[in-house]
């Protein structure tokens, strides 16, 4: 019976994976007042995630009031942040690194956006691409 229903669990899940599409991207050119470093985006069909990274100088502290993202025709306002909190100040640590994912309104798979982060110092605009399958191989040899 166990068996059953742990067939009948992973047959209900395989859409829901085989939807999901998670693509490799790059940072093609970092803003000067927070840097985002983008290393993939996730399109699924209830919404549109970017993992990345924001680089900053330890022991300092900045803020992320709002973040969009533009894509040909497509403006997509962000509605959550993991890693950092929109309006609330952090501090970056020894490494000066924070993981953070943020997510955006479902959108089809594309090759280039940009985003763009609010914050108290101005607006941090960041282009992004998908990774050639050239570039993929090089970061994936360090």
């Amino acid at each position: 019976m166990k068996l059953i229903a742990s067939l009948a669990a992973l047959m209900l899940s395989l859409p829901a994976l085989a939807a999901k599409t998670v693509v490799p991207f790059e940072t093609v050119t970092p803003s000067a007042v927070l840097t985002l470093s983008v290393d993939s985006i996730d399109f699924r069909p209830d919404l549109t995630r970017l993992y990345g990274k924001l680089i900053g100088r330890p022991h300092t502290s900045h803020r992320v009031d709002a973040a969009v993202m533009l894509s040909g025709k497509s403006v997509l306002t962000s509605d959550d942040i993991d890693g950092v909190d929109y309006k609330r100040y952090f501090q970056w640590e020894d490494d000066g690194t924070i993981p953070v994912e943020i997510d955006f309104p479902a959108v089809k798979n594309f090759s280039a956006a940009t985003v763009e982060l609010d914050t108290p110092r101005g607006k941090s605009i960041t282009r992004i691409k998908k990774s050639s399958a050239k570039a993929r191989k090089n970061s994936s040899a360090r």
